[in-house]
């Protein structure tokens, strides 16, 4: 047996070898379909830890009508402050308001020349708890108390919210469809791949059948061929990735923590990895086990 199994890993290796320029095809469309497959999913990764962080310091600001009194502000701000979801309230006062606007156009003070009184109002900043940071459980929260009189507007980014979200599942689907004919054209490539290795030694496999040799040890080198093919083009994909991500780090990581609003970007992890590498040679044997019915027809 170990014998045999010696002589399969020969072969198969061997067959690599002589058929170096269709090996050399199949395993580059494969590493090609997995670098396009695992960026696809690096970026959704990222955009869901981006999402996830930015909801997590999502902040509720309601805005008093001008006409709000402190016995008014008072109340809002002691019924909001009784509701399960809220964690803090921060009251921001008008004169407040008009000093966070000054510290933050620092330079460009002319802009608020001119103003003959404070037209900003006084506002509520308001931190949901942890079980309640949530798209739905912002917005059912939003919908609470949208209808106090006292309040004159309510911000929390739901239009960009809603937009980002949109893009980011329509980048999803996108990914995945594009995912599934990637992987599903590799599954045709190297079964035809294949199919080319095992009519270029129809003779030899014909020679094989007259002296005996049973159906599976003939196909077994071509299995091995399939799943080496598959793990080596998916584990290139891997470094290809692991490197060009290292690079860009090093020239963008500012910009990148600016945009994203995390502490780092995330890449694959050794679990994810393992995954990828045992479906390249599941995605390769599969090919290889599609193409075995050309050696059944085969005459002795």
């Amino acid at each position: 047996m170990i014998h045999k199994i010696l002589y399969c890993l020969k072969s198969s290796f061997q067959n690599l070898r002589n058929n170096l320029f269709l090996s050399f095809i199949t395993t580059s469309t494969i590493t090609i379909t997995f670098i396009i497959c695992l960026a696809f999913f690096l970026i959704v990764l990222n955009l869901s830890v981006f999402k996830e962080n930015w909801v997590d310091r999502l902040q509720i600001i309601v805005y008093f009508n001008d006409s709000a009194n402190a016995a008014t502000i008072d109340k809002t701000r002691s019924e909001l402050s009784a509701m399960v979801e809220v964690e803090t309230i921060t009251f921001v006062s008008r004169k407040e308001a008009m000093v966070l606007l000054q510290q933050s156009l620092q330079g460009q003070d002319g802009i608020l020349e001119g103003l003959t009184e404070n037209p900003l109002p006084a506002s509520l900043e308001i931190k949901l708890k942890q079980e309640y940071l949530s798209v739905d459980g912002v917005e059912n929260f939003v919908a609470g108390i949208s209808g106090n009189e006292a309040l004159q507007d309510i911000e929390y980014g739901q239009k960009w919210l809603q937009r980002f979200l949109t893009i980011f599942e329509a980048f999803r689907i996108t990914s995945l469809s594009l995912g599934v004919c990637l992987i599903l054209f590799t599954y045709f490539i190297i079964s035809n791949t294949i199919k080319l290795m095992i009519f270029s030694r129809r003779e030899e496999i014909e020679i094989m059948k007259l002296v005996g040799a049973t159906s599976l040890f003939i196909k077994f080198p071509f299995w091995i061929e399939g799943i080496i093919q598959g793990f080596v083009g998916a584990g290139i994909a891997l470094l290809f990735l692991y490197c060009t991500v290292n690079l860009f780090l090093t020239n963008h990581l500012v910009s990148l923590n600016f945009f994203l609003g995390a502490g780092n970007f995330i890449f694959i992890n050794f679990s994810i990895a393992g995954i990828v590498l045992v479906l390249g040679a599941l995605i390769g044997l599969a090919g290889s086990l599609f193409s075995m019915n050309s050696i059944d027809e085969f005459n002795v």
